[in-house]
């Protein structure tokens, strides 16, 4: 994790995101840190002393089995909330976030103003709708008799504010499926016109075709 210290791009990004928004009075001590390509936003082990608001970006919420295999809990990016966990109460993060390219995200710290979150709201309104958010892209991408090609399009339609699947590897996470089977569907929606790909294994989805036949 890298701090910016730039306080005119701090306050231009706490104006351009509409963060002064999300609260009825303005919390304390908002900082703008980024995190490279790989690195982790939190992990097991190291308590979450922030709320982080992405701006930029995107991370992968996954969790181990047993065995070491990896499942995935989440993706997400502009727009979504990591530390929401911390803020409930959960000292120890049970999963990891994995920043699947470089990062920007406002850092808020947790207890330092926690007394005044606690009755805010409009910000309880705000993490309420996310977890909703969150709940309606578990029960999406794990939907039993739909074709992936169709849980991929309704995916990156409704949940995906930037309508992108980021890499192949988060989408293997995402959708519980091979890597085979995934990039098999992902070129035939692209000849299909359904997605365009974007840059090295990232594909978004294509204005007006989110609704699959």
């Amino acid at each position: 994790m890298k701090l910016i210290r730039d306080p005119a791009l701090l306050e231009h990004l706490l104006e351009k995101e509409g963060m002064r928004g999300f609260f009825s009075k303005e919390p304390q001590g908002f900082r703008l840190v980024s995190f490279q390509k790989h690195e982790l936003l939190s992990a097991p082990g190291h308590p979450q002393t922030e709320l982080l608001f992405i701006v930029k970006g995107s991370v992968q919420v996954y969790g181990l089995h047993e065995d070491g295999r990896l499942f995935s809990v989440s993706q997400g990016g502009k727009e979504d909330i990591l530390g929401v966990m911390g803020f409930m109460g959960e000292d120890q993060p049970p999963f990891y976030a994995e920043a699947l390219e470089d990062t920007l995200c406002l850092a808020l710290p947790i207890e330092k103003n926690r007394a005044i979150l606690e009755k805010d709201c409009v910000f309880l309104r705000r993490l309420l709708l996310y977890t909703a958010r969150l709940v309606k892209m578990s029960a999406l991408t794990g939907t039993s008799g739909q074709l992936l090609e169709e849980r991929v399009a309704a995916f990156l339609q409704d949940m995906q504010p930037d309508h992108t699947l980021h890499s192949i590897h988060s989408g293997v996470l995402q959708f519980h499926c091979s890597r085979r089977q995934l990039q098999r569907v992902v070129k035939k929606m692209c000849e299909d016109g359904v997605l365009e790909k974007v840059g090295k294994g990232k594909y978004r989805l294509r204005q007006g075709k989110g609704k699959m036949a």
